[in-house]
């Protein structure tokens, strides 16, 4: 049975929302060199009229000819006035918690500023809605223009501007109530949605926001299905609903406008915890492939293979771990990447190039004495050393790759020295990779509590979770690892246990402080900063 939400789990209902609709005269366009004439507002709330705030100001400065002409406010209607610096004290108060409503609000929320900036004054903290935006969004295809005189004749509004402070701030509130009537059809009954309006991009895809209409402000993962009930994008996100809509409010990249055009209906799961969300997100992309994710367009994993217990030891690329006594490190995104790892290893070590070391009968390489040539001891030793030193400790093979890129930059082989920079940062990655995941593996059952959660984690998977029972702990931790479910971890971590491994450990390094560690069964061995490198192989900037 669905649960109806609460106004809070919605966001700020606009009628719960107090308006402030200002409106000013002015003696010309540009607040550093003009001056403000009139001021007028009005507090609106649940449609009605709570408050007026209206005053001529002294700008200081002659009223122009024109501006007489079009507004009647003349050098002599000013002369009593007070001076802004003088009004801003009640304006301020009068606006204190409120949403300001202006049409073209950046001319007068600019002279506001302005003025409180000569006033050493902060700036106006208040959310901005505008009206001339809102009706350009809406109402392109009824008027020729926006307006406020055109709006308010199209609209047939009980008050028409006759650019007068008081008059156009009643005009004003007019157009926005037939606005707020109109984004009602699209879902927009709360405040954060209506700001968020203002910057939509109104186009073919728009309508298809009403599909976010059952979407509730909670944390968890949503899904875009297709028509034909695939999956095209999952997502997470703290606040489901804010998420969701905030696509069809005119995000520029093509790929989400082809990602709307095909979405059909849209699925959300709500989580407890974010990181059950990020795990649940995380697995949905490995299992369901969305082809608008990023990730789920990686179908292939590729490793870097040590094999070291062959009678003829080897490096080389592997598509897949085997229980075979080698040295697998990975997985990457491509074998290209894995090649260009290999040879900048080839580079650091005396290692062969050949694609089968026992036929090498000597090469310019070796000649050069970059390999081990026909001697196989030598070649193999230097593929132990490697390997000890990625399992062990990588320091060895990082002052390797440094001192190349080095010398490549010292005889302006620039574009060496940048490969090896980058084989080195591929190396480094996946190294901090492999101490992330372990460091998981390794600790066996970790129990964690966030919030009123417990958490478990075994073999660096999300295995149970459930609601906090204050009354019988140790027994609540006993049935939760009794039911925990994940997949049993070999030698070498399977890719999709390496995937949400690391999405724990991600969360885990970000959210330290908001969980406690409750009891673990392995060896805990995080903080998960792995690598003493830093920012050796990041690119710098020149001085």
């Amino acid at each position: 049975m669905p649960v109806q939400r609460s106004f809070e789990e919605l966001g700020v209902p606009l009628a719960d929302v107090t308006f402030c609709v200002l409106d000013l005269e002015t003696t010309g366009g540009s607040p550093a060199d003009c001056g403000i004439t009139e001021v007028g507002a009005c507090k609106v709330r649940r449609g009605e009229v709570v408050g007026t705030f209206h005053t001529l100001v002294n700008p200081g400065q002659p009223v122009p000819a024109f501006i007489r002409l079009l507004t009647g406010i003349s050098d002599e209607l000013l002369i009593e006035a007070p001076d802004i610096e003088t009004v801003l004290p009640s304006l301020l108060e009068f606006v204190r918690d409120s949403v300001i409503v202006a049409h073209n609000a950046r001319f007068d929320v600019g002279f506001i500023n302005c003025a409180l900036q000569r006033a050493d004054r902060p700036r106006l903290a208040n959310r901005v809605v505008d009206t001339a935006i809102l009706a350009r969004k809406i109402l392109s295809d009824e008027v020729p223009n926006h307006k406020l005189s055109t709006l308010a004749r199209h609209l047939r509004c009980a008050h028409q501007p006759n650019h007068r402070a008081y008059t156009d701030v009643l005009a004003t509130i007019d157009v926005l109530h037939h606005l707020i009537e109109r984004v009602a059809g699209f879902g927009v009954t709360t405040l954060e949605d209506l700001v968020a309006m203002t910057s939509a991009r109104i186009d073919r895809t728009f309508a298809k926001i009403r599909l976010a209409d059952d979407v509730p402000r909670a944390g968890g993962v949503y899904r875009f299905i297709g028509v034909g009930g695939e999956t095209l994008y999952v997502g997470k996100a703290a606040d489901l609903r804010a998420r969701v809509r905030s696509y069809f409010y005119g995000d520029p990249r093509r790929k989400v406008r082809d990602l709307l055009r095909q979405v059909d209906r849209i699925e959300v799961e709500t989580h407890p915890t974010m990181l059950e969300a990020e795990v649940a997100e995380a697995r949905a992309i490995a299992s369901e492939l969305p082809p608008h994710n990023r990730a789920g367009k990686r179908h292939a994993s590729w490793y870097l293979k040590l094999h070291i217990d062959a009678k003829v030891p080897k490096l080389t690329t592997a598509r897949v771990p085997k229980e075979d006594g080698s040295l697998y490190l990975g997985p990457f995104a491509g074998v290209r990447v894995v090649k260009t790892l290999i040879a900048g290893l080839q580079d650091a070590y005396r290692i062969h190039r050949c694609s089968e070391p026992a036929r090498c009968r000597g090469c310019a390489f070796s000649e050069m004495k970059t390999c081990a040539g026909t001697d196989r001891g030598l070649h193999g030793a230097e593929l132990d050393r490697l390997a000890r030193s990625l399992a062990t400790d990588a320091e060895e093979v990082f002052v390797a790759l440094e001192a190349k890129m080095r010398r490549m930059s010292a005889v302006q082989r620039y574009e060496e020295a940048t490969d090896t920079r980058e084989q080195g940062a591929a190396l480094e990655r996946a190294l901090q990779t492999e101490v992330l995941v372990r460091s998981l593996v390794e600790a066996g059952d970790v129990v964690l509590r966030i919030g009123k959660r417990l958490i478990l984690l075994r073999d660096g998977q999300l295995a149970a979770a459930a609601d906090v029972i204050p009354a019988d702990p140790v027994r609540q931790i006993d049935a939760l690892q009794a039911e925990a479910r994940s997949e049993p971890v070999g030698a070498y971590v399977p890719s999709a246990v390496q995937r949400e491994a690391r999405v724990i450990a991600r969360w885990l390094t970000r959210n330290a402080a908001s969980c406690e560690l409750v009891c673990v069964t392995g060896r805990w061995a995080l903080p998960l900063h792995a690598g003493r490198l830093g920012d050796r192989f990041r690119p710098r900037s020149e001085p």
